[in-house]
């Protein structure tokens, strides 16, 4: 039927040619990082002979597809051209020059507002809201580099990017129906068919961005990620269609595509076709989350397994035991809940950080240390073990942590450090009054590298 019709235009390649001696090394290579990479983060072996969750899937296609539309679909500009072939150039979002050499570049030229970019890269950019953002010399600097550093093909095995011409490209800067930040609507397909919508509340670098998974009758439903906080939205019929209907015309024949669109002030804009999400390392919220998405992949149509989405209560009481306690502060810090984040802190707390030296009460804590970090932070989990000394009302640890950090050209590096932390029983549960956090000696980088 349909679906089987859809199967067989995913599945369609070019002819097998025989595997070079180069290309069968370059094959157990890749391998060989993808699993050690995985087994690192998730603790097992990805079964990469029979793969059946997304994230196997996937590194399944990081591994051994070269088809060459993959390149089409990684650059930036090429995208542009194949979307305006296939829906309308009206779904792009216009591009305002593009550069080989960023010495090319006519500032003069360019819009108050813009958005500067790697044509063959993901996760880069830099945005320039105000004259402030506008120091054409770091600019350049930033551009400079995104040009002489290893491709994100080379970092992940994202073979697509591998053959995009190195340039530089600029956008204007999009608003949304609220003249703010354009929301963002990433429209998951497989075989050719649209099977989840996911939308965005907030801008990425910020904690407080969350997110909301539709299945394609509009239906909220529970997934998510460990980074995100999800949230009740709102997903009209007139926008779904349209979401679903352009997706589908843009992912036509391919096994799994990921479409992402901005919400704009006057229209849908498609703002990048995206291969390999995740490059087969979704830390979703539970591990059956990745399975049930594989078999979207595989095919499956049964929307039944998706509870309906219901909202997260992160602290349903207060941590009574210290482990309880740290996994829940592990939570709110990836989650960027402020507010419920204070809950596990006295009032009077004291204490130090690398940002400041000393900090007194739970406002300046909130202030000076924790939105000024969390916003650019990923992945923040404690390490085990821990040194922890046990009173009858007091519990003090000693432990490691670790996270991402963003870098001021949007990528990410490893941050890892220590931190001491005074627990204190009150009432029905534990509360912080002393914390000290400090990283790891060495300077972090400020640029990808």
């Amino acid at each position: 039927g349909q679906r089987q019709q859809h199967q067989r235009l995913s599945t369609a390649r070019p002819p097998a040619r025989p595997l070079s001696p180069w290309r069968a090394a370059e094959i157990a290579y890749t391998r060989h990082r993808a699993v050690q990479r995985y087994n690192r983060d998730f603790g097992r072996i990805p079964d990469l002979v029979s793969p059946r969750t997304y994230n196997e899937r996937m590194l399944h296609r990081l591994v051994y597809d070269r088809d060459p539309r993959l390149t089409t679909l990684s650059d930036k500009v090429a995208a542009k051209d194949y979307v305006a072939d296939k829906v309308g150039n009206a779904y792009n979002v216009p591009l305002l020059g593009q550069w080989r050499d960023p010495a090319e570049i006519d500032w003069s030229t360019l819009p108050d507002r813009f958005a500067l970019k790697p044509s063959g890269d993901s996760g880069r950019f830099v945005l320039v809201r105000s004259p402030a953002d506008r120091n054409t010399e770091n600019l350049t600097a930033i551009a400079r580099n995104w040009l002489s550093a290893r491709r994100t093909g080379r970092r992940h095995a994202e073979w697509g990017y591998r053959g995009v011409p190195r340039r530089i490209i600029a956008e204007p800067l999009l608003t949304g129906p609220d003249g703010n930040t354009p929301p963002e609507i990433n429209v998951y397909t497989f075989g050719g068919k649209a099977a989840l919508i996911r939308r965005f509340t907030g801008r990425k670098t910020l904690p407080e961005r969350r997110d909301a998974w539709f299945d394609p009758t509009g239906r909220q439903i529970e997934m998510g990620v460990v980074s995100i906080r999800s949230a009740r939205m709102e997903l009209s019929d007139a926008l779904r269609a349209e979401l679903i209907d352009v997706a589908e015309a843009l992912s036509a024949g391919r096994e799994h595509l990921r479409v992402d669109f901005y919400l704009t002030a006057d229209a849908l804009r498609v703002g990048e076709l995206t291969p390999y999400s995740w490059v087969g390392h979704c830390k979703w919220r539970r591990p059956e989350f990745d399975a049930s998405v594989g078999d979207l992949w595989g095919g499956a149509t049964d929307y039944s397994v998706f509870a309906d989405f219901a909202e997260p209560d992160l602290i349903a009481s207060p941590p009574t035991d210290p482990h309880s306690w740290l996994r829940a502060w592990e939570k709110l810090i990836n989650a960027g809940d402020f507010e419920t984040a204070r809950q596990l802190f006295a009032p009077e707390i004291v204490a130090f950080g690398s940002l400041a030296r000393t900090m007194t009460g739970l406002d300046a804590l909130e202030q000076e240390q924790w939105r000024k970090i969390w916003r650019s932070t990923r992945g923040f989990a404690f390490d085990a073990p821990m040194h922890v000394t046990m009173g009858p009302e007091t519990t003090t640890l000693a432990l490691r942590w670790r996270s991402e950090g963003r870098t001021e050209d949007n990528g990410w590096y490893e941050r890892r450090g220590r931190c001491t932390l005074v627990l204190e029983r009150r009432n029905a549960g534990l509360v912080c009054t002393h914390s000290h956090f400090s990283m790891d000696p060495g300077v972090p980088p400020r640029r990808s590298d």
